[in-house]
């Protein structure tokens, strides 16, 4: 393998990391209620999403193989649709599983600005993605399993309540983590 290999798929992986905490605040800025029901569902336990989004991940894995092997000519585009769907879809329940990780590392910066709780989070998983072998083959497939579950029960406990307006949403969200901040921080938030 050549300097240059080793240095392309080196910045390939970095690029990539460097891209999946700004999907995750992507998709917290535009589905913030989503996300804010996520961050609960996560907060509550891990298990539940992992089963719900189990069979949700195999049907997009045969989906992709299908379609890749499947539909002629037109069968790269739609595996690679499949698959940036499925990593959409995942990743806002990725990003209230970040969100809710970044809550439980407080700091007083928080409270002005509550989307600094998801960076930490997706800083922290992201590096437990780097851990040869169980972050490959096991925490990054469980994290994508985990998203599609969260984002699925994110849906189906969206859909009896009615639609708030969007600001309202949004600011519903950051009042939410600023009081978990503002808890955890104690009656002193000034002190780091």
């Amino acid at each position: 393998m050549l300097m240059a290999d080793t240095l392309a798929i080196f910045l390939v992986v970095l690029g990539f990391l460097l891209a999946l905490p700004g999907l995750w605040l992507l998709c917290a800025g535009l589905w913030p209620t989503a996300v804010a029901r996520t961050t609960d569902d996560c907060r509550a336990g891990l298990l539940f999403p992992f089963l719900v989004g189990i069979p949700i991940s195999v049907l997009a894995f045969f989906a992709a193989a299908f379609a890749s092997n499947g539909l002629g000519p037109a069968s790269g585009f739609v595996s690679i649709a499949i698959v940036c769907f499925y990593v959409l879809f995942a990743s806002v329940g990725i990003a209230g599983l970040t969100t809710s990780i970044g809550n439980r590392l407080p700091s007083p910066a928080d409270i002005e600005r509550p989307w600094k709780a998801t960076i930490r989070g997706s800083i922290v998983l992201e590096l437990a993605f780097l851990l040869p072998l169980l972050g490959w083959f096991l925490l990054l497939p469980s994290a994508l399993i985990i998203g599609s579950g969260a984002a699925l029960r994110s849906i189906i406990k969206g859909m009896g309540k009615p639609k708030p307006a969007p600001l309202e949403a949004a600011l519903e969200g950051s009042r939410d983590m600023s009081k978990e901040t503002r808890e955890s921080l104690g009656s002193n938030p000034g002190v780091a």
